[in-house]
């Protein structure tokens, strides 16, 4: 758990916020030496937090000899499917 203090958190409250919804990060809130309170996500969105994410994806299988077949399939399918609508524009 990332620890802050107070006038940390003060200073960009939004951004804070989203990290931990986003993310599902949770911070102590230091004031002094002590942790006056937690802020944590209300509840978790997964069980893998986003500082697991890189071991995760190192455990998964590699791709050997059907990896230019796989990377053809998802050119193929992309083809296909319509684009998409921009989000901004």
């Amino acid at each position: 758990m990332d620890r802050i203090t107070v006038a940390e958190a003060e200073r960009d409250f939004p951004a804070l916020l989203n990290r931990v919804y986003s993310q599902g990060i949770s911070f102590e809130l230091q004031r002094g030496d002590s942790v006056i309170a937690y802020l944590c996500p209300a509840q978790p969105q997964s069980a893998l937090k986003i500082h697991d994410l890189a071991a995760f994806l190192d455990g998964l299988p590699k791709l050997q000899d059907d990896a230019d077949a796989f990377s053809e399939d998802l050119r193929s399918i992309r083809r296909e499917l319509p684009p998409e609508a921009d989000p901004w524009g």
